[in-house]
């Protein structure tokens, strides 16, 4: 029987474990959460957030919506990079002012709480109209943490 291989990279420092899960999708950051009892609330201290999705009727919107919520609100530490690669496939979102308005306000909560890096990518398929893209607040211009700002399909 062979034995069992040690373990090497639970033994590295919180910090170091960070910094190699901010190099992955928020979702598979937080799944790593299940490895063990060092890992289990990792996830709540990565200094950087990716969020990444085709959302394709209001129903998934909703969760997308709830699960980026429950994910700003647990953090244990500030956000220094938020991505947001959002695509919506269904063009009946112009419809609705929701999510949009979330978008809105998940950018100002991380430029509130010192963002250095900022990437928003989104998409509408099928159908673009300029008043339905998020408006960035105010606070994005005045934010003295901000390094990098991108964005891609805002108006």
């Amino acid at each position: 029987m062979a034995e069992e291989e040690e373990d090497k990279i639970s033994s590295l420092p919180d910090t170091i474990l960070c910094h190699i899960l901010s190099f992955l999708e928020t979702k598979q950051s937080i799944a790593t959460s299940v490895l063990s009892k060092k890992w289990k609330n990792l996830w709540l201290s990565v200094p950087s957030l990716y969020f990444k999705t085709t959302v394709k009727g209001i129903t998934e919107n909703f969760q997308f919506n709830d699960n980026v919520y429950t994910v700003l609100l647990s953090r244990d530490a500030a956000v220094k990079s938020f991505r947001l690669k959002l695509i919506y496939d269904y063009p009946q979102i112009r419809y609705l002012n929701g999510p949009i308005n979330s978008i809105t306000k998940w950018v100002n909560f991380v430029v509130q709480g010192g963002v250095e890096c900022l990437d928003l990518r989104l998409r509408i398929t099928g159908w673009v109209e300029e008043h339905y893209v998020p408006i960035l607040p105010i606070t994005v211009l005045t934010c003295r943490t901000l390094v990098v700002l991108k964005l891609f399909s805002y108006g």
